[in-house]
């Protein structure tokens, strides 16, 4: 199961909701509208409302309905904006957020990340989490486990069709990752494809992306920034171990 794109598909599932209750109100309205008061050739309408070319009809102002169509969706935007917040702040908030602080292995009471993932929200929360470190340059990818132990992060390569001789980085299940990623020339995109996660790098800007690993199993790490001539080929793979 997709990490990140639980949280965000109960998210597309609302935007849609109101975008087609949305829809179905303003085309309604205005294919009723089209068809109820259209003329016909040859045909001279009466003109009830007394309009004039030119003259805005200011006695068929209405207020109310002025009202109704400004603070209206405005709500809508505001409630949006408010649902969105929980999901942006899971992704991008660092210490002290779902994901608690880096995991201090010197505690006698430290027992790995231990996240667990809220199937209601899609939120994974942990007890910690940990670094390593992602540089990207055309076309590949460097992985750095830093300190981290063997068994948490490991840095390997594989011969895989059609993108040969690429990197290979191991994380253990259960376990929240931190990466923190830097580019050496232009944008780049790390698309972690079964976590449903990506992140823009960026040359001389340090970008951080949350790595909430719940489930074990391989699968490819892409580029989403268009990079160059070997863009399609950049690539490296993601496997997770119980």
């Amino acid at each position: 199961m997709s990490v990140t794109t639980l949280v965000f598909d109960r998210l597309w599932d609302e935007y849609m909701l109101w975008s087609i209750l949305v829809g179905a109100v303003a085309f309604g309205w205005l294919y009723h509208h089209s068809f109820w008061f259209r003329s016909y050739d040859g045909e001279d309408p009466p003109n009830v409302d007394r309009l004039k070319v030119g003259v805005f009809p200011l006695h068929n102002d209405d207020m109310r309905l002025e009202v109704t169509w400004t603070i209206l969706p405005f709500v809508l935007i505001v409630y949006l904006t408010y649902i969105s917040w929980a999901p942006l702040d899971a992704v991008w908030t660092t210490d002290g957020g779902v994901h608690n602080y880096e995991c201090d292995y010197d505690n006698p009471s430290y027992d790995g990340s231990n996240n667990q993932l809220d199937m209601d929200t899609g939120i994974v929360t942990s007890d910690c989490y940990h670094i390593f470190e992602i540089t990207a340059q055309q076309w590949f990818w460097t992985f750095d486990c830093l300190d981290l132990e063997a068994a948490l992060c490991d840095i390997g390569m594989d011969s895989v069709e059609v993108y040969g001789s690429i990197p290979v980085v191991s994380l253990k299940e259960g376990e929240t990752y931190l990466a923190v990623m830097e580019s050496e020339d232009v944008t780049h995109a790390p698309w972690f494809l079964n976590l449903g996660m990506k992140e823009d790098v960026l040359q001389g800007q340090v970008t951080d992306l949350w790595l909430p690993v719940t489930e074990s199993g391989d699968s490819m790490i892409l580029c989403a920034e268009y990079c160059g001539d070997a863009h399609s080929v950049m690539a490296a793979v993601l496997s997770v171990h119980n």
